[in-house]
């Protein structure tokens, strides 16, 4: 049945408030998570529920058919009372967020001594259980596990293997798995699903109408980066600066690129895709945004998800990357998210077209695998 939608009524009716009318798209999230989502949420067991093998580690992050996870033992036997109490300490499982030598260790042997589940609970707490020493009864209940050191080095998380002793336990205690995830979300179809859908709650009424006045105003140019996105307005949002999203005053409102808002304090936890984060670069690569560029510039613009690989780089002073870079290969344009095109060097998130580059003589990686094999790769690189 074709359905025919007249807008003609709305678009006079926010008509004087300027020009406001832009370019939107709708996304469904719910061919993907809501099959899993709930399971994922409350975990699920490995080896039964989840093969190992169908869990990717290419990429470094675990990834189920599309969803970031986790993995950990919730069985935490006769320390399940401090545990519950504080899950960081000693006795306490880790949570594995990455393709670590534990996680490489099960693959090689094709088995797993302990129960471990799958999770995709993001709040930092893990449902756990045990039998308390002194009563002998089973407990239950939801503990803050700590992530695994082991995976954090091996991704150089926040340059993680370089920090003291006393930064690195600071750094456990303080971490965040939700902005975790948020960091490496260019890699995966789905949110977990506890953050679909964060941004409609809390606004204002009137909130739509504001937010489309100002970035008119700014001729749809990012407050912070300069880049003009009047070609793909839904490209800029409206921050507020302060983190209340009922106050609506100008002085706490801020357009910024979809890519300098996620980087911002205050903003709850913000997808980005991989495919906007590109473009926004090939925008700012237009309007040379990119003329004078070091290292602070590529870790202000670059994809949150090859902060690691930059950081690595940028400590055993390789040449500075390229950002925005776009190969026409025969019509098909190819788009890259770090490069160094004189050593024809390239750095994907999406390898769907690494063959086309490799066709074209580029030596082509994913983060994981440059992190994974820096020496090969910085010999490409210099």
């Amino acid at each position: 049945m074709k359905l025919t939608v007249d807008l003609s009524a709305l678009h006079r009716a926010v008509a004087p408030l300027g020009k406001v009318i832009t370019n939107f798209s709708i996304q469904s999230n719910s061919s993907g998570w809501v099959d899993i989502g709930d399971h994922l949420k409350s975990g699920m067991i490995l080896g039964k529920d989840i093969q190992l093998a169908d869990i990717d580690g290419t990429s470094g992050i675990l990834n189920y058919n599309g969803h970031q996870v986790m993995l950990y033992i919730p069985d935490q036997g006769t320390y399940i009372t401090q545990v519950l109490a504080d899950g960081k300490q000693k006795g306490a499982k880790r949570v594995h967020v990455a393709e670590c030598k534990t996680i490489i260790s099960m693959r090689e042997r094709g088995r797993f001594n302990d129960r471990y589940d799958v999770i995709n609970r993001i709040d930092g707490l893990f449902p756990v259980f045990g039998i308390d020493f002194h009563s002998q009864q089973e407990i239950k209940g939801d503990a803050d596990l700590a992530v695994c050191q082991n995976c954090l080095s091996l991704l150089n998380h926040k340059d993680f293997p370089n920090l003291s002793w006393g930064d690195k336990t600071k750094f456990v205690n303080e971490f965040s798995y939700a902005k975790f995830f948020e960091t490496y979300s260019s890699y995966f179809k789905f949110l977990p699903k506890s953050t679909v859908g964060f941004q409609s709650g809390g606004y204002t009424s009137d909130w739509p109408g504001i937010s489309a006045k100002l970035r008119s105003e700014l001729d749809y140019t990012c407050e912070q980066c300069g880049v003009n996105l009047t070609g793909n307005t839904k490209l800029l949002h409206v921050h507020h600066i302060n983190g209340n999203k009922t106050d609506n005053c100008r002085e706490n409102l801020r357009a910024l690129c979809a890519d300098c808002h996620k980087k911002q304090p205050h903003h709850g936890h913000l997808y980005v895709s991989n495919e906007d984060t590109l473009k926004i670069n090939e925008y700012r690569r237009e309007q040379q945004k990119f003329d004078v560029f070091n290292y602070d510039n590529v870790l202000e613009c670059a994809d949150t998800a090859l902060e690691g690989l930059v950081s690595k780089c940028q400590s055993t002073r390789l040449t500075v990357p390229d950002l925005g870079i776009v190969i026409n290969n025969g019509g098909k344009m190819i788009s890259i998210d770090l490069c160094w095109p004189r050593r024809k060097v390239a750095v994907l998130i999406n390898m769907a077209s690494a063959a086309d580059l490799k066709q074209l003589g580029w030596n082509v990686f994913s983060a994981f695998e440059a992190l994974n094999n820096f020496y090969e790769f910085q010999v490409k690189v210099r």
